[in-house]
């Protein structure tokens, strides 16, 4: 509750450096609680396969030169 009043505080702020801080602060937090479509998707396996494949193919490289 104290960390609420002094982000209240800082809104009502008379400098205006800090009072624009924050409430830009504020506004973005707002428009990311309201926005529903902020849906993560996992990364598969399908997206990863060429970056796998010039790895494979780089440490196969290593290897041979290194043998």
């Amino acid at each position: 509750m104290n960390k609420e009043n002094q982000f209240q505080q800082n809104i009502n702020s008379e400098d205006p450096f800090i009072k624009s801080l924050y409430s830009d602060l504020n506004e973005r937090i707002y428009a990311y609680e309201q926005e529903d479509a902020v849906k993560v998707e996992k990364m598969k396996w399908k997206d990863a396969t060429g970056s796998i494949f010039f790895m494979i193919l780089i440490i196969i490289y290593l290897v041979y030169v290194l043998v």
